[in-house]
């Protein structure tokens, strides 16, 4: 048979054989789908012809995300709430260090960071919170006149509590301990210096967040100081006050104004004012008087935060105390008052529940002031040591 027969012949078998049923499946994936699905069926053509998912609305359209309702089942079962329907806001700044390593003075809180890095923003921190600080200042001689040596031990308790108040006002209550146990000097009858001093006071504290992002802070502590060798009386009781803005003016810079009075044998009306910069995320200088501060973060050691600090602070306190026999004078107490100067240096640990410090420095131009009938003196510079925890 032919060549062209055989070509024939199978051209006439292929035109005869029937149509095969297509596969359902081809015929899906060869037809157009009717369905879009962002991001996955972009358009080969035109101004919006996409070869990666959309990040926005094409324009003249709207994206809404739905907010599903919900049958509220402690309200009856007939009310709907919407979950997200509001924004949950935001506790009100903290006003006080955790970790400050000075005593508890009114003086001493500092408020919002609203910083970056190791330094903020840190929240108030709600509920209780307990300081406790132990300082040594060892034996060091008195002037004018010489009457001998003075050494002093400082214990500094405080339990704070907090908690909000509404319209975005937030007070805290904390009840203060301090002890003075004093070595000397002695000779003198007005200027005997008793062996023990105590110290009972209550810090109370409101502080609010304006619309413009302005920080208030009034605080009041009354307090009772004294020996305990006379019966106390109105020398005894301390009213401290205190009031205080806190502007931000940007991540790094905070402007702090205000005042503070303190009920000593000398009425001091001091400002309380200055600056905290923030220049990066590790360091933080506080400069405010009376307790300028300048704070770095060293890293993790052993998987611990560590901060190292240098500070500096004016520091004032009395008591009414009893004095011996006094030549010309029926009064038999008077009140006395310890002011000086004090520059430290120390470490700070972050150690989950608990934070500790440990610092050393030198304090100077040391003064002991008397009411009639005691008499003054001085004290000469001295070294200082204190450690204290945060829980």
């Amino acid at each position: 048979m032919s060549t062209s027969v055989l070509l024939a012949l199978a051209a006439s078998l292929t035109t005869a054989a029937p149509e095969s049923q297509s596969n359902p499946f081809d015929q899906a994936l060869s037809q157009p789908s009717g369905y879009v699905v962002r991001g996955q069926s972009p358009m080969t053509g035109g101004q919006f012809a996409a070869s990666a998912p959309l990040t926005v609305p094409p324009p003249q359209d709207n994206t809404t995300y739905y907010q599903p309702g919900y049958t509220d089942p402690m309200m009856g079962g007939g009310t709907v709430v919407q979950p997200y329907g509001q924004q949950q806001g935001y506790p009100s700044p903290i006003t006080q260090d955790p970790w400050l390593g000075g005593a508890a003075t009114p003086a001493g809180p500092i408020a919002p960071s609203y910083g970056y890095g190791v330094f903020g923003p840190q929240p108030q921190r709600f509920g209780w919170e307990t300081r406790a600080d132990v300082g040594w200042i060892p034996s060091s001689a008195t002037s004018s006149p010489a009457i001998g040596d003075l050494e002093v031990l400082e214990v500094d308790l405080e339990s704070e509590y907090t908690s909000p108040s509404g319209a975005g006002w937030v007070y805290s209550m904390a009840p203060q301990f301090n002890y003075r146990s004093l070595q000397g000097p002695q000779g003198d009858p007005s200027r005997d210096l008793p062996g023990s001093l105590y110290r009972f006071g209550l810090d109370l504290a409101l502080q609010t967040t304006s619309p413009a992002g302005c920080t208030f802070e009034f605080g009041f502590t009354p307090a009772v100081a004294t020996s305990f060798e006379k019966s106390v009386s109105s020398d005894a009781i301390q009213l401290d006050g205190r009031a205080v803005a806190y502007l931000r003016a940007n991540p790094n810079w905070m402007w702090v104004l205000g005042v503070t009075y303190w009920d000593r044998v000398d009425d001091l009306l001091l400002p309380y004012a200055g600056a905290v910069w923030t220049p990066n995320d590790r360091w933080e200088f506080r400069i405010l008087f009376p307790k300028p501060r300048a704070t770095v973060f060293l890293g993790t050691p052993n998987g611990v935060p560590t901060w190292m600090y240098v500070e500096g602070e004016y520091h004032v306190e009395s008591y009414e105390v009893g004095i011996g026999p006094v030549p010309m004078s029926t009064d038999d107490s008077a009140k006395v008052q310890f002011s000086d100067w004090r520059v430290v240096g120390g470490l700070r640990w972050e150690a989950g529940w608990v934070t500790t410090f440990i610092e050393g420095g030198y304090v100077f131009d040391r003064k002991v002031e008397y009411t009639s009938p005691g008499n003054s003196f001085d004290t000469d510079g001295q070294f200082i040591g204190r450690v204290g925890f945060r829980y």
